[in-house]
């Protein structure tokens, strides 16, 4: 009995045999020979598999997220903390998800290049479609994407494993890859709980996912691979120096100290309402003032003293404060000093600078959110008004361009989200030429034609024209 499995183009093969490779995927040089004499050609095979840096250093079961593999949690905690950063990620996914997902064919071309394309309505895409929820899919997909740098679909086969039935998609959060071996192309497994860090693969509430290779030959794999009947089709937004967990660009933020700063903010000046003296002027009065008043004022005791500078500002604030004291005048009262002969002035009122109202850092708050903003690569006309004493939002035509700018800036997006779509195409023998788009509303002008207001993007092409059925 044949002991390797291999795919259609010769490179990758499935051990059926016992031992300590069974179950396992087999990719590597010298497989063009078999895999000629069952009728592939050599010249067109690759004579490698792409590479796939590991970083060595841990060990056990799980690799970690963080130091303290609480990493997704903690990016949590940062965004419950601020005003801007739940809202403008919820935006980007609403923005970019648009129409949500289509499919049809590209028919042709129009004189620039443009694609036009078709949608069709197929009964056995429709039914998965239907059965996948691929608006909800497509959603938590981007959600995970702009929050995470990366997504996890889930794909699950019928029982014969003839067909991918379903496509849906993990929580990014609850996430985390087996330990990858050397030259392993992605970890074993995925494991899946909403407990970490102290969830622990094998127990009640962790399940474990065979993971797929999303850069090389996924369809060949699947159909050899017999770890089970649902797999992880990970997708990541490629980041810098990271070998397996991806990092969100907008996550320098948080870094940079800037974040702190727009949380420091709004907590120094809670603090300040609720402990500042609630003081508006300083009544200064002469001693003299009381002497020529109460001519006994010597020899009065502290407490009569006491009650009566009491009266006297009760009745101060009777005309100051309130409504009621709104237009009302004060009589100021002169004495004469009786050994100098100089006239003094009995009262003297000054008022106190009121720190909250004079708007007491503004401009450092208006700082803050500008550079998060900025990391989020959201212009602020997007989503309102900015923080600050300059408020404004932007005039239409700023929100018109800044729009259709964003939306053809996250193309990339829009493809990775798609990618497993094309797989279950090709798995399920749906038909080749079958394309998957976003459906994307722009702003126009007012004197632009309806028909003419949004645009199916996403896939393997450019921008297209929607087609009208």
């Amino acid at each position: 009995m044949q002991q390797l499995l291999f795919s259609s183009a010769g490179s990758t093969a499935y051990w059926r045999g016992s031992g300590p490779l069974a179950g396992s995927v087999v990719r590597g040089l010298g497989f063009s020979a078999a895999a000629g004499s069952a009728g592939g050609n050599s010249a067109t095979q690759d004579g490698a598999t792409p590479s796939s840096p590991v970083e060595k250093g841990q060990n056990g079961d799980v690799a970690l997220w963080g130091e303290a593999n609480d990493f997704p949690q903690q990016v949590l905690k940062s965004l419950e903390s601020n005003t801007i950063l739940p809202s403008v990620l919820e935006w980007k996914t609403r923005a970019v998800y648009g129409g949500g997902v289509v499919y049809g064919r590209v028919t042709d071309f129009d004189g620039s290049g443009n694609e036009i394309f078709k949608r069709e309505r197929l009964p056995d895409v429709e039914a998965f479609f239907r059965r996948s929820n691929i608006p909800r899919y497509a959603y938590e997909g981007l959600q995970n994407l702009f929050t995470y740098a990366q997504s996890y679909p889930e794909l699950i086969q019928s029982l014969n494993k003839q067909k991918i039935t379903t496509l849906t998609t993990q929580d990014t959060a609850f996430c985390r890859y087996s330990v990858p071996k050397a030259n392993q192309p992605v970890p074993d497994y995925v494991h899946i709980s909403a407990n970490w860090p102290d969830a622990k693969p094998g127990d009640e509430y962790t399940t474990s996912v065979p993971v797929l290779d999303p850069y090389y030959e996924p369809v060949e794999a699947l159909k050899a691979d017999t770890r089970g009947f649902k797999y992880i089709y990970p997708l990541a937004l490629p980041s810098p120096g990271k070998a397996l967990y991806q990092l969100a660009s907008w996550n320098s933020i948080r870094r940079s100290g800037w974040l702190d700063v727009a949380q420091a903010i709004p907590e120094f000046k809670a603090a300040m309402f609720k402990n500042q003296l609630s003081i508006k002027y300083l009544i200064e009065t002469d001693e003299r003032y009381w002497k020529w008043k109460y001519p006994d004022w010597d020899t009065k005791t502290t407490e009569q003293r006491r009650q009566i500078i009491g009266d006297e500002l009760s009745d101060f604030e009777k005309t100051m404060t309130g409504a009621q004291g709104a237009g009302k005048s004060i009589l100021s009262v002169s004495v004469q000093d009786p050994r100098t002969g100089e006239s003094v002035s009995a009262f003297k009122v000054t008022a106190i600078d009121d720190k909250v109202k004079s708007g007491l850092h503004i401009e450092d708050s208006q700082e803050a959110s500008s550079h998060i903003y900025t990391a989020l690569s959201v212009d602020p006309t997007l989503v309102g008004i900015s923080p600050g004493k300059g408020m404004g939002a932007g005039s239409g035509s700023d929100k018109r361009i800044a729009f259709n700018n964003f939306i053809s800036t996250h193309r990339f997006h829009q493809d990775l989200i798609l990618e497993p779509l094309y797989l279950v195409r090709d798995y399920n023998g749906w038909p080749e030429g079958l394309e998957f788009r976003f459906l994307n509303p722009l702003a126009q002008t007012a004197d632009v034609s309806k028909s003419n207001t949004s645009t199916a993007t996403g896939g393997q092409s450019d921008n297209a024209e929607p087609a009208n059925n």
